[in-house]
């Protein structure tokens, strides 16, 4: 009886383990702040990690954005290339009917919108899911 106990407690044991996929490179899928820094005054601001302050970018071109995990907007968003010489970022990252954009670049699971540069801010993101 003991054995079929803990055979039992086992098995149950091993089917509650939530097995975590790594979290992959590219757009798609969840992203946490995790910095805010720039304009003339110097902002510095750096977030732990599971703030609730995330970005869902989806396939369909649409996203969602959260603030302490309760969803703030929804709808959607493209990215295209910036054509204009001297900018070290080369993509714009437009949300809804927005025509004027925001610097964005992204590179493996880290990504920035906006730019320090002058008197802007830009966020840092971590990428936490897929």
């Amino acid at each position: 009886m003991r054995t079929y106990l803990l055979l039992t407690l086992i098995v149950v044991g091993a089917l509650a383990c939530k097995k975590t996929e790594p979290v992959r490179p590219g757009l798609f899928g969840k992203w946490e702040i995790h910095r805010r820094y720039g304009s003339l005054l110097g902002f510095d601001s750096t977030y732990t990690a599971g703030n609730g302050t995330i970005y869902q970018f989806n396939s369909d071109s649409t996203y969602k954005y959260y603030i302490k995990y309760k969803l703030a907007s929804t709808g959607t968003f493209h990215v295209r290339p910036l054509n204009a010489p001297g900018i070290n970022l080369s993509l714009k990252l437009y949300f809804d009917n927005d025509t004027y954009g925001e610097l964005f670049s992204y590179s493996g699971t880290t990504m920035t919108i906006g730019t320090a540069a002058g008197d802007g801010i830009a966020s840092d993101y971590i990428k936490v899911g897929n």
